[in-house]
């Protein structure tokens, strides 16, 4: 029991990391727990001064950070093989640690199931069901808790595709990707961007449906007192971030990402808004600078080094050419799909002159974006590992 480390970002509401606490000491008084809290005011970091116990490793930092490195810094303090993380608006199950041990016997990797409220109505995956013993703390069902789990000790696990951040697995498997990316600033998308990179490394990921825990949903994130006003924004930036990165949306099918040059004529700063995240570079003859002004303070990836004049254009793998003054809805479902309709175009072979090729999308009778793909070289597994 001895050999996993419970991995928990705090982010001010102390309360719910009392409680927590508490909770998961009265079933799990040796395993070790670590706390990480960077920028909380409300007397998180006096709170953590003041825990007399052996099994806790805590750090705290007035500076404000990511959630990914929230739990990165986590990984690296605590002392154990497996690490597993979790969240302080949580319940564990009394056979929780059990189970999560006997999983990762077998498997690397392994999701545990969270039993949520309708928060979000019956927003049901294989691992997590809506069933409502309460909102907080205050109002939860203990018993009708951990009756439930007694029934859903004897489920049968299985092997799945669907992403969820909360996961146990042993340390090293993190760190020998680089954690979580801190990309994305200060939260979101970086449980998708994570698996995406461990199922590219080759990782499986095993559901262990009699590990349960009860979650009472964004309690410290999507709904706290410091993010409810924002939490939208914050998530649309989130996603632009990750279309940067991988050059598809989080929730597309195909995983492809290619080296993307995008030649953008008659462009305006609202049709570069809607490419520019899906370019590797993107070329265009307007002035951009006020939209790089705008846009940086949103990602850490460097706009000046992406957005280039059109007389600068260099070659790509893929270059799809745009003409910014026929754009209309049609024209960005096709590049919102752009990764797909490359990928298969060169899975199936489709090539009317070898390695040269011209894709033509119809957009209205008077304008057809052009794409040509010199050879379709899929680039996603360079981003396994995290850039230092």
């Amino acid at each position: 029991m001895n050999h996993l480390s419970f991995l928990i970002g705090l982010k001010n509401n102390l309360e719910y990391s009392q409680k927590f606490y508490e909770n998961t000491r009265l079933l799990y008084p040796e395993t070790e727990i670590v706390f990480v809290s960077f920028g909380s005011t409300d007397g998180t970091h006096q709170w953590l001064d003041s825990l007399q116990d052996k099994n806790l490793k805590y750090y705290y930092s007035d500076h404000h950070k990511t959630l990914s490195d929230t739990y990165n810094k986590a990984i690296e303090i605590s002392t154990k093989e497996f690490v597993c993380f979790l969240h302080n608006d949580m319940v564990l199950g009394k056979k929780f640690l059990e189970e999560i041990l006997i999983s990762l016997e077998k498997y690397n990797i392994i999701y545990y199931k969270t039993i949520e409220p309708p928060i979000f109505g019956k927003d049901e995956r294989l691992w997590k069901e809506v069933k409502d013993f309460g909102s907080s703390f205050e109002d939860f069902d203990y018993k009708g808790f951990y009756d439930y789990e007694k029934i859903s000790h004897h489920k049968e696990g299985q092997f799945v595709d669907a992403a969820s951040f909360f996961l146990a697995c042993k340390k090293d498997i993190l760190l020998n990707i680089g954690g979580l990316d801190p990309l994305f600033s200060p939260m979101f998308c970086e449980d998708d961007d994570l698996i995406l990179r461990l199922r590219l490394s080759g990782q499986k990921i095993f559901l262990c449906t009699a590990a349960i825990t009860y979650h009472f949903v964004s309690k410290t994130s999507r709904f706290s007192e410091e993010f409810r006003n924002r939490s939208l924004t914050i998530e649309n930036i989130s996603r632009r971030n990750f279309v940067r990165k991988w050059g598809f949306q989080n929730y597309s099918k195909c995983k492809a990402k290619y080296d993307i040059g995008v030649i953008l004529e008659n462009g305006t700063s609202e049709t570069l808004s809607e490419l520019e995240p899906f370019a590797t570079k993107i070329y265009t003859d307007f002035d951009f600078k006020t939209y790089i002004n705008t846009e940086q303070p949103n990602t850490a990836i460097n706009l000046n080094e992406k957005i280039h004049p059109i007389a600068e254009k260099k070659t790509h793998d893929v270059t799809v050419y745009i003409d910014g003054s026929k754009m209309n809805v049609k024209t960005m479902t096709i590049l919102n799909n752009l990764s797909e309709i490359v990928s298969d175009r060169v899975e199936n072979q489709q090539l009317q002159i070898p390695y040269f090729k011209k894709l033509y999308y119809k957009i209205f009778k008077s304008y057809k974006p052009i794409i040509i793909i010199k050879e379709g070289i899929r680039t996603e597994k360079k981003l396994i590992k995290n850039a230092k």
